[in-house]
């Protein structure tokens, strides 16, 4: 298991917007990262006042943090200097609610990766239930360009 210092090493999000607390498993070309959904979000006092659900593009931003982890591992990647930026997502699909005090599990898997272009599917749970769903893609780039 990877834990957040850990995984700061290798992604470059920060504070809020590091949206994985665990790497439980990953190889080449897939992985399982933990998100624990907490009450103390930034989104929960307006997403929605008195019955917090976690916004969906924070859920597949979830799965592109797991995804870029596995990606930036394999290019040897370190110190957050390696940047991933979307360039496609499709097929995003949300089959329920995930609210505070939820596990969400991040299940990535790598489809291709041509030059530093990768592309991912993944599938979020809670408790072993499918909640979402996408197929993305993201092209890596040091910070230095």
């Amino acid at each position: 298991m990877i834990d957040a210092a850990g995984i700061e090493k290798i992604i470059p999000h920060r504070g809020h917007m590091r949206l994985i607390d665990e790497i439980r498993e990953f190889n080449e070309t897939s992985g399982v990262g933990i998100k624990y959904v907490r009450d103390d979000e930034f989104w929960c006092a307006g997403h929605f006042p008195g019955k917090p659900i976690m916004p969906g593009v924070l859920q597949v931003e979830a799965l592109a943090q797991t995804a870029c982890f596995i990606a930036l591992k394999k290019l040897g990647a370190v110190d957050g200097n390696t940047l991933g930026y979307f360039t496609t997502m499709e097929k995003i699909k949300f089959s329920h609610m995930v609210m505070p005090g939820d596990t969400l599990e991040l299940h990535v898997e790598l489809l291709m990766s041509k030059m530093r272009l990768y592309k991912f599917h993944g599938i979020a749970m809670v408790g072993g239930k499918k909640v979402a769903e996408a197929t993305f893609s993201a092209i890596m780039e040091s910070r230095d360009k």
